[in-house]
């Protein structure tokens, strides 16, 4: 419920202030990341972000729109309800709306505490603390791990590369015990949101994670559902040049090849 609840704070948003919603200007469907670009009245496009997971586009039954060569005729709504779908191109496409459209409010109205530095300072990480990601996010992990040992990762890729080989590693939620979920800091990846885990994930969590973070392009959304559910600090980016970053995505680039393009930040629960 996540997801719906945010967009009807969005609906609820634009109703209450009487702002025009933005329209859809540019859709793009990229090897890595599928990007939705929407433009408002008097602003630049806003671009929102996130990640083609490659579990859903081999697959052959959700592989293909039907309405390629038409999203820009849809509207903001018709697509924003695209991320209520099972995990699919409709759903990658319907958070890549979500996220566009966040910025778009987040540029208007934007009541949140934001906090620009490092993280490692803000949650001040230790050697003694517990940290856990769900979902393989290597520059936070080789960063944390450098004032942290204490280290679980969750990830169903078959392949861990040798330097992560030193940390506890699972491929599956279900395999983390009763101590597992005992832990200082929960790092998950936005991707969470696209494969309909990330709600089991703060059930399994909650009252014994001390921090919660939701970190990622694809994080890129308004927080306030986030932060009801539990969640401490959402990170997210938002892209300053819209038509270099579109590039990248529809050449098969990622975040390595646009963060230059954008900002990461991040919003905390006051």
């Amino acid at each position: 419920m996540i997801i719906e609840k945010t967009v009807e704070l969005i609906n609820q948003i634009y109703k209450t202030h009487k702002i025009i919603p933005p329209k859809v200007t540019k859709v793009v469907v990229g090897l890595g990341y599928t990007c939705v670009e929407v433009s408002a009245y008097a602003y630049e496009p806003f671009l929102g972000l996130a990640s083609t997971l490659q579990s859903i586009i081999t697959k052959t039954e959700c592989s293909k729109i039907n309405f390629a060569g038409e999203l820009t005729n849809f509207s903001i709504n018709e697509l924003l309800n695209w991320s209520y779908e099972a995990p699919s191109l409709k759903k990658i496409i319907g958070i890549a709306t979500l996220n566009g459209v966040s910025q778009h409010i987040l540029k208007i109205l934007n009541p949140y505490k934001k906090f620009k530095g490092n993280l490692v300072d803000l949650l001040n990480i230790n050697e003694k603390t517990n940290v856990t990601f769900i979902g393989l996010m290597k520059p936070l992990i080789r960063e944390i791990s450098k004032a942290s040992q204490l280290i679980t990762i969750v990830e169903d890729s078959l392949v861990i590369s040798p330097e992560l080989k030193k940390f506890k590693f699972r491929h599956d939620i279900n395999q983390l015990d009763d101590n597992d979920l005992i832990t200082d800091i929960l790092f998950c990846t936005g991707t969470t949101i696209i494969n309909n885990t990330l709600e089991l994930i703060l059930e399994k969590f909650k009252k014994k994670a001390q921090k919660i973070i939701v970190i990622g392009p694809t994080a890129s959304m308004i927080p306030d559902i986030l932060f009801d559910y539990g969640v401490n600090i959402v990170g997210g980016m938002e892209i300053f040049d819209s038509q270099a970053t579109i590039q990248i995505v529809q050449e098969g680039g990622g975040t390595k090849l646009f963060k230059k393009y954008g900002k990461k930040y991040n919003l905390i629960k006051e």
